[in-house]
């Protein structure tokens, strides 16, 4: 058994333009002068997603060490190579000890199909494909529990999670276990983003000047997301709520006078408090720049609120338990999947589907009538 996750970049990645922009060696067109420049590729590798970038290089570097160690092409790679490849992968072990997923691997071979249609080569991934089918049925039927694969997805938060985590950083407030500040901006965090639905990224990335308060409600301008590189932008109505511990509106402009009176006008709406109570952007700040908050702090704070609230599995909880618990809700209380959709910026209903099943099977259920 070998292992996954060798991130020991060969020669065939080393197109690099700087130190964090690597990608495949694009065809050269007949005319040698008139190639990809650095600045171009470099522009190339910028339209990708920030997280697509960092797992296309990782997956990329991964499959090119295997074809090099086992003396094969990587590019252009031939269908057998990329089925003994997948083949390859279902002999490793994660870092964990553990068979890698079957979604791990999918992403995997997910990167060699686009790092072949980047370089303008075809890539035929069918035998892959086959493999990788065999693989997640064998994964699904294994004898042995711990290895038998089911799809691992953080749990839901809803809106009774919601208040109760609310009402929980509360608690921890007035008993002075957190600072009040801390308080308000967690309570905002979690609010915000389960009215939007929003993605770890979209709601770190918002500045206080992405929001426009109207008579009525909320105005949230997402620039750029997961569903919308091109950042082409979006707008979020966000209604006020019907109770002030989970009103957007109201908790949304009260931190934003809260960041006036720390004389913060401009720039991240969500930063960093450091251990003295300082606020980023304000004078004695401990922390580095403008402070804001990262995607990773989004969990930290959803965790510690749901710890506080001593809601099961709490150390499963994530920031993406608000963006599904928060469309569930919206099925469960009739919406329609467009109208969940277009909210929650999915690309296509596939998804929104998965939310809407489950939230429309607690409100109108097969056997509701029928007397069990």
């Amino acid at each position: 058994m070998s292992t996954l996750g060798d991130n020991r970049e060969p020669l065939a990645m080393q197109t690099a333009v700087g130190t964090s922009a690597v990608i495949p060696p694009i065809e050269q067109p007949v005319d040698p002068d008139h190639g990809l420049s650095p600045a171009a590729a470099a522009r190339v590798m910028a339209g990708l997603a920030d997280n697509t970038s960092r797992a296309y290089t990782r997956h990329w570097a991964t499959f090119t060490r295997w074809c090099e160690l086992t003396g094969r092409t990587a590019l252009p790679a031939t269908r057998e190579t990329l089925a003994e490849y997948m083949h390859h992968l279902t002999g490793t072990t994660t870092q964990y000890g553990r068979p890698p997923a079957p979604s791990t691997i999918d992403a995997m071979l997910s990167c060699v199909q686009s790092a072949h249609k980047l370089a303008g080569h075809d890539c035929d991934a069918r035998l892959a494909r086959m493999a990788l089918r065999a693989y997640r049925r064998e994964r699904a039927s294994d004898p042995d529990p711990a290895r038998r694969y089911r799809a691992r997805r953080a749990p839901e938060i809803d809106l009774g999670g919601l208040r109760a985590m609310i009402d929980a950083i509360g608690s921890a407030a007035e008993a002075h276990r957190i600072s009040p500040l801390r308080a308000e901006r967690d309570q905002a965090v979690l609010v915000l983003g389960f009215a939007m639905m929003g993605r770890r990224s979209e709601v770190a990335a918002l500045d206080i000047e992405d929001l426009t308060f109207t008579g009525r409600g909320l105005i949230v301008g997402v620039r750029r997301s997961k569903s919308d590189q091109d950042a082409i932008g979006r707008e979020v109505i966000l209604k006020p709520g019907r109770r002030p511990q989970t009103d957007p509106v109201a908790l949304l402009r009260s931190w934003v006078a809260t960041l006036d009176a720390h004389g913060i006008t401009s720039g991240p709406l969500l930063r960093g408090i450091d251990r003295h109570d300082h606020l980023a952007g304000t004078s004695g700040y401990a922390g580095r720049g403008a402070g804001r908050i990262s995607d990773e702090t989004l969990n930290t704070i959803v965790r510690d609120a749901a710890r506080r609230a001593d809601l099961d599995d709490a150390a499963r909880y994530t920031f993406h338990g608000l963006r599904a618990g928060a469309a569930t809700a919206a099925a469960e209380s009739g919406a329609a999947p467009s109208t969940i959709q277009e909210h929650g910026r999915w690309n296509s209903l596939a998804m929104v589907f998965r939310y809407w099943r489950r939230g429309s099977a607690w409100a109108n259920n097969a056997l509701d009538d029928v007397g069990l």
